[in-house]
């Protein structure tokens, strides 16, 4: 059986449309039809539902599905082998990412696999944490870095690493000169909060914090929301309010004395830094190699 005309069903079910899988392929719409055709004359059923612009696997189609995925996961790996074997992985890496690992985890990442890869090219398409996860469902990215947990059962997810949400206040003023780590819920109660955007995983994994204490995450004061992490921290150096950060993305503003860092005594806020791709994703020879190295990466001593 052709593997292309097999790449082309795997596309039109993951897009849910003839026109997308052309245009991932870099095929026409008109040969994506007639590689359907071929394969529903070749096996004597209908494959696809076609209601105008939806399209839907019939049951013939679902048994096919689930094996055209382990025959092109097959292709893969023995490519990958291949490739391995001759020393010739190359090409270009597209990497989906939210704000804080793209920051402050993958440049050593893409340093180290570059050392062992050289031939291989980054392209880093920037997400909030869920639009990572929703680029990756609806087929637009094959894998990606979060820092929150998704619990989709079309995703595989990998943990790779532990940080945890800090309070971030200007260096002068209320907590000027506090010396202890921690501040309690009712000191900072009534602050002006900045918050980071809706889908942000930090910002996410804040207001559930604050609902398993028992605190209602309406009742904060936001004199802000904005997407840039960067803004944000400038934004607290110059008083305009406190944030609830990563602690990995304020360690250097925290070490040089440009803001003062606080753990949230009796809140939950550990997080989490994930690899995630579907499961039933034909990944490339270069991603499935990424994915490999990542997980040994963060598994290193």
């Amino acid at each position: 059986m052709d593997f292309r005309k097999l790449e082309s069903f795997v596309s039109i079910v993951k897009h849910g449309s003839f026109t997308k899988a052309a245009e991932e392929l870099y095929l026409t719409q008109p040969t994506i039809t007639g590689h359907i055709q071929s394969l529903e004359s070749k096996l004597g059923t209908v494959l696809l539902n076609r209601n105008g612009k939806t399209v839907s696997l019939t049951e013939a189609g679902q048994i096919l599905y689930k094996h055209a995925i382990n025959i092109l996961n097959t292709k893969e790996r023995a490519l990958f082998s291949l490739a391995q074997y001759e020393g010739k992985l190359e090409g270009e890496l597209i990497i989906a990412s939210s704000t804080v690992p793209q920051r402050y985890l993958l440049p050593d990442l893409l340093a180290a696999f570059s050392l062992q890869y050289p031939q291989v090219r980054f392209v880093i398409k920037q997400f909030d944490s869920k639009g990572v996860v929703d680029a990756i469902t609806s087929g637009t990215m094959d894998f990606g870095f979060v820092g929150t947990d998704t619990s989709l059962p079309e995703l595989e997810i990998t943990e790779l690493c532990q940080g945890c949400l800090v309070l971030i206040t200007p260096r002068h003023g209320k907590f000027e000169k506090r010396e202890e780590a921690t501040l309690t819920w009712a000191e900072v109660k009534n602050e002006m909060f900045i918050l980071r955007e809706e889908g942000s995983g930090s910002r996410t994994l804040f207001l559930k914090g604050l609902e398993k204490k028992g605190i209602d995450p309406a009742k904060l004061s936001v004199v802000a929301t904005i997407e840039n992490p960067d803004t944000i921290k400038q934004c607290v150096r110059a008083g305009l309010g406190v944030a609830v950060v990563s602690e990995l993305s304020v360690e250097d503003e925290i070490r040089m004395g440009l803001l003062n860092g606080f753990y949230l005594s009796g809140l939950d806020l550990k997080q989490s830094f994930y690899f995630i791709s579907h499961r039933r994703r034909v990944l490339s020879p270069i991603a499935r190699a990424f994915r490999g190295f990542t997980a040994e990466y963060f598994a290193a001593p």
